[in-house]
């Protein structure tokens, strides 16, 4: 690798790369490790990997990223979910990729924290655009710190009511669960009867699949699954890295809505995750705190923010044209994934 000319690379230790991301990124995100890159294995995108100095600061920044051809443009490149970030780690992030061989036409970077005015000017002031974004930018985290009576004690009265009635009126059972094939096409049923339900979009249940494989595997995500006389009620999918947790799938039936079943399910992992030594749970996308009341999801919002006092809401996505090819991107972009997703039924990022 040459001064003039950084490489991303690739490496096989990935015991060794989640260790670097956990200490250089504060609050790492699963999309940043090992296994997330060995989730995208057989798809379009090619895991890389590189070391970002920020001389400013005095210390590097570990940086996954994913790259794959787009129609048209040529290759770009995707950050996932970075976190870590200050205005001099944007400073040296854009030094590098400029300084990147000139085959990739930009950059797209999705940050992992929340929007601050301070970062939103590092962003644009170092050239870079507003981007739509694949991942959600309005979520719910809950603070696990301190003991089980603070942590239940931050959420809204409404959690609370609702997780004591479905336990001790109801006899809502909750529980971790193996992650067998048996166990597996459960999860797949539930999800398949949330996507007829809600009339959502949601990925192909070989992507599913793909993750839980990964995950089961490095012993980074769990099943949890809320059962009611004897019946499967809901399941849900957790992944863990670093002190830090995810809500990520999730299936439930319409019926016996009343029992709260859902809420004592979330409040059971959180107990489990509380004594993994788990800081910091995420409940992932909600409506946008401002439209929630018109929104079609408007449920997730109500039963989401009953976790924590104010949902989070995350840095926008920004691209970093790199060279004049990134103009047709920009012009053509959206339309170019919209028909990937029209003949695959799969999303481009």
């Amino acid at each position: 690798m040459s001064a003039t000319e950084p490489k991303p690379f690739r490496t096989t230790d990935g015991t060794a790369w989640d260790a670097q991301v956990l200490e250089g990124q504060d609050r790492g995100h699963y999309m940043q490790s090992d296994a997330w890159a060995r989730t995208r294995e057989e798809s379009p995108w090619r895991g890389l990997r590189d070391v970002v100095p920020v001389p400013a600061e005095g210390r590097e920044l570990p940086i996954q990223l994913f790259e794959r051809t787009a129609p048209l443009a040529g290759r770009i490149i995707f950050l996932p979910r970075v976190s870590g970030i200050t205005p001099a780690a944007v400073d040296a992030i854009t030094a590098r990729a400029k300084a990147y061989p000139k085959r990739w036409f930009g950059l797209k970077m999705e940050t992992f924290q929340a929007e601050t005015p301070e970062l939103v000017e590092a962003f644009e002031r170092n050239g870079w655009v507003p981007a739509a974004s694949s991942q959600y930018q309005h979520a719910v985290a809950v603070d696990l710190t301190g003991t089980l009576d603070e942590v239940a004690a931050r959420f809204k009265k409404r959690a609370r009511n609702s997780y004591r009635a479905a336990e001790n009126k109801f006899g809502v059972t909750v529980t971790k669960v193996e992650m067998t094939p048996e166990n597996e096409a459960e999860m797949h049923r539930l999800i398949g009867e949330t996507k007829v339900r809600s009339g959502g979009y949601f990925r192909h249940p070989e992507y599913f699949q793909r993750i839980w494989d990964v995950y089961k595997t490095v012993g980074q995500g769990h099943f949890y699954v809320a059962h009611y006389e004897g019946e499967v009620q809901s399941m849900a999918f957790v992944i863990r890295f670093g002190d830090t947790a995810w809500y990520k799938d999730a299936g439930s039936i319409r019926e016996n809505a009343k029992i709260f079943a859902p809420y004592l399910m979330q409040w059971k992992i959180m107990q489990d995750l509380h004594e993994q030594g788990v800081t910091l749970y995420e409940l992932a996308n909600i409506p946008d705190p401002a439209s929630w009341e018109t929104s079609d999801i408007k449920g997730l919002y109500t039963f989401k923010t009953a976790w924590a006092p104010e949902p989070v809401r995350y840095m926008p996505t920004y691209e970093l044209p790199l060279t004049g090819r990134y103009a047709l991107w920009a012009k053509a972009g959206r339309w170019l994934r919209a028909v990937y997703t029209r003949r695959t039924g799969d999303a481009w990022f």
